[in-house]
């Protein structure tokens, strides 16, 4: 998740009350150095003093995510969009508060009215970069990636982030420039190995692609932010063929992020592998209630029903997702429709689809 700590200007009209601007830059620092209740208690003083003070908001928002409160934080960005709709930083925190929900399209809204109010707002062009590629538009992603890159050619996150959409786009040897180029703007950026483990599995090196997300793991501990990269390894690792330890990289990554609909996806599909049907059967079902056009999971939920033994209602979501199937599944919507239209109930030995 984007966090950024919203600037002291206030656009609203009229001189602000120097107390609370004093109070402001205070929690400010405090904020910056870790002391939460500190920060807090001088935000919430300065909204005392000012009470049209929209940063101020948006620093016990960025408290409140620090304590993992989410829902507040989301009430004091919103409350600060309410009192100043032009701050960009409130936009880009509750964007990303939106992207952990998995509420993407929402998020883009929020992450674009940043980018509009500052077009130079280069952690904001990142974020809409990273929901156009959470909703299938890596080339969309790629071309506002160029853009930053083109405008600060020192953004290191800028070169990583484009080498990471380049390789799913499969340009792989512009991916490697980029990669290249972030690394040396920043030898130690966990993103730019990051895009390094993408080039990796798409150059059919699984082994070390997780060599490369695992130093990522180990930058980022146990932050949010890892859930994603938790995703990735438990995919190298179901390639590599070890499924128990996919599926329990897996299921360490839905616990940081249990609203996390990919996770469900991979994790069910790690279970099929391990041949335990019951309980792809529950991840599939939890993937869909998160994301309920969700064609890859319900394929493997059908597939799980099927093995559980579950025939009719392994039909039903069968005939669902043929309904649902975009068109880069055409060779499982065909199978599927075989199957439905023979009254077999076989496995469909589903193929695995990128989440």
């Amino acid at each position: 998740m984007v966090l950024v700590l919203g600037a002291c200007a206030h656009k609203a009209s009229g001189p602000l009350h120097p107390r609370a601007v004093a109070l402001q830059a205070a929690g400010a620092t405090a904020l910056t150095h870790g002391d939460l209740d500190r920060a807090a208690g001088q935000f919430s003083l300065a909204l005392e003093f000012e009470p049209r003070m929209a940063e101020a908001e948006n620093g016990l928002g960025l408290v409140a995510l620090r304590y993992e409160d989410r829902a507040g934080a989301a009430g004091h960005f919103r409350a600060a969009l309410a009192l100043d709709e032009e701050l960009a930083e409130a936009h880009l925190n509750l964007g990303g508060i939106l992207l952990a929900e998995e509420e993407t399209e929402d998020a883009l809204v929020h992450f674009r009215a940043a980018l509009a109010i500052d077009p130079g707002y280069g952690t904001a062009r990142l974020a809409v970069a990273e929901a156009l590629l959470r909703l299938g538009r890596a080339e969309d992603a790629r071309w506002e990636l160029a853009k930053l890159c083109e405008s600060d050619p020192r953004n290191a996150s800028a070169h990583a982030a484009h080498a990471f959409v380049l390789a799913r786009l499969d340009r792989v040897a512009a991916a490697e420039t980029a990669a290249e180029r972030a690394l040396q703007i920043d030898p130690h950026l966990p993103a730019a190995h990051r895009a390094r483990s993408e080039i990796l599995r798409r150059r059919g090196d699984p082994a070390g692609a997780e060599l490369e997300l695992r130093i990522v793991l180990r930058a980022e501990g146990a932050s949010p932010g890892s859930v994603d990269d938790r995703l990735a390894l438990g995919t190298v690792l179901g390639e590599q063929g070890r499924w128990d330890d996919a599926a329990a990289v897996l299921t360490a990554a839905a616990l940081v992020g249990p609203r996390h609909a990919a996770v469900q996806f991979a994790l069910a599909y790690a279970e099929l592998a391990r041949e335990r049907p019951d309980a792809a059967e529950a991840a599939a079902r939890r993937a869909l209630e998160l994301r309920p056009r969700y064609p890859e999971a319900r394929l493997v939920l059908a597939e799980a029903l099927f093995r559980c033994g579950k025939a009719d209602e392994g039909g039903v979501q069968l005939r669902r997702f043929v309904e649902e199937a975009p068109a880069e599944m055409a060779a499982e919507k065909a199978r599927a429709s075989e199957i439905l239209a023979s009254g077999r109930s076989n496995s469909l030995a589903a193929r695995r689809q990128s989440p």
